[in-house]
């Protein structure tokens, strides 16, 4: 497993239209702000490790912000594309395997992510095809694959409580091996941003 690509999918950072639940407590500025600085610490974590790194750009790579990352960090740009968020990820990850031999996906959201954390799922899928990260609210911080298949997040819904054990139920039925890494958390409520706040002290 030589060629590793770690792929970045990023919504751009427009006031009001990230991290929604949290600008009835921090307002727009605050909810934009704790979304900038979690994409940033999400980017600087992908390039600095010793994967090619894409990021996947929604809703397009025009975007000021992904076209100055594109100068700041050493990556490429991507637009997502699908109809939601599974079809996204399955595009991107099967774009990546057309010329690598494992893809690991990652969101903005988890403040504690590492790069040992990634390079346990790149080990993992020495062995299955797909590796998962799981979040203690239901979903996933990462996808890590070696395979895809068409159906793999068929009747997931996105955003509930239930996606993680969808992903998987979808998984087996498409006959793709899987392994989970160690359960870890992400910024979507004040609690969360205040679990890092008090991480960072």
């Amino acid at each position: 497993m030589n060629k590793k690509c770690l792929q970045v999918f990023a919504k751009a950072p427009v006031k009001g239209q990230v991290k929604t639940r949290l600008i009835s407590d921090l307002g727009e500025d605050g909810a934009y702000e704790v979304y900038r600085q979690l994409l940033e610490k999400s980017l600087t974590l992908a390039t600095q490790s010793n994967y090619r790194t894409e990021l996947w750009c929604h809703p397009s790579q025009q975007h000021a912000y992904f076209q100055q990352a594109a100068i700041d960090h050493p990556l490429t740009l991507n637009d997502q594309y699908g109809n939601d968020l599974g079809e996204r990820m399955r595009f991107a990850m099967q774009n990546g395997l057309q010329v690598n031999d494992a893809v690991v996906l990652i969101g903005c959201d988890c403040p504690v992510l590492t790069e040992k954390y990634i390079a346990q799922t790149y080990d993992a899928l020495r062995f299955v095809d797909v590796v998962l990260g799981p979040a203690e609210d239901g979903g996933f911080v990462l996808i890590g694959c070696k395979k895809t298949h068409y159906l793999m997040f068929k009747n997931v819904i996105w955003g509930k409580s239930s996606v993680l054990d969808s992903t998987l139920d979808s998984l087996q039925q498409c006959g793709l091996s899987h392994r989970l890494l160690p359960t870890l958390w992400d910024v979507d409520i004040l609690s969360d941003y205040t679990r890092w706040q008090s991480d960072l002290n």
